[in-house]
């Protein structure tokens, strides 16, 4: 069986994009996420997220911080009967990487690695998929990888799911 899945970008997408985020107390969800992952959950989507995350490469946040601020977030969508099946991160950076995180990935988003991984490891179906994000990078890594992408418009995530599943 093939899955179909949204995919959605972190920074901007589910909470505010505030540069680097190492802490919990920084890292502010927006409005209507648990709600509109509950019902992508009932209308059986996968929802993963795809998420470049220099920080980690740059030596700005550690990847137990990253992890810690991710069970945060699966914790406060939980308590809306949603859940996240994945999270994938690129830690990379071509430029300001440091050490082994130093290096061009395709993983990094506009390249298509993450969807890619995520698309292999939970058997989905493309053509059923899509993608929300806030940024050029993430239509770009929609298009290489042949799904469907929409900017993220409203406010409330729940609002434009609601839009998008009509």
């Amino acid at each position: 069986m093939r899955y179909k899945c949204v995919f959605l970008d972190r920074d901007g997408v589910i909470n505010q994009d505030k540069g680097y985020i190492s802490k919990i107390s920084d890292f502010k969800i927006y409005p209507g996420v648990g709600k509109a992952i509950s019902l992508l959950n009932k209308k059986n989507y996968l929802v993963i997220i795809i998420t470049n995350q220099s920080g980690i490469g740059r030596g700005l946040i550690k990847i137990k911080e990253l992890k810690n601020i991710h069970n945060h977030l699966r914790k406060k969508i939980k308590k809306y009967g949603g859940k996240i099946d994945d999270i994938f991160y690129c830690p990379f950076h071509p430029e300001f990487g440091i050490g082994k995180y130093k290096k061009k990935s395709n993983d990094r988003k506009p390249g298509d690695g993450m969807i890619r991984k995520a698309i292999k490891k939970w058997k989905i179906n493309s053509k059923d998929s899509f993608m929300i994000g806030d940024k050029t990078s993430d239509k770009l890594a929609a298009k290489k990888a042949k799904i469907k992408f929409f900017y993220k418009k409203e406010k409330n995530l729940n609002t434009q799911i609601k839009n998008i599943l009509k």
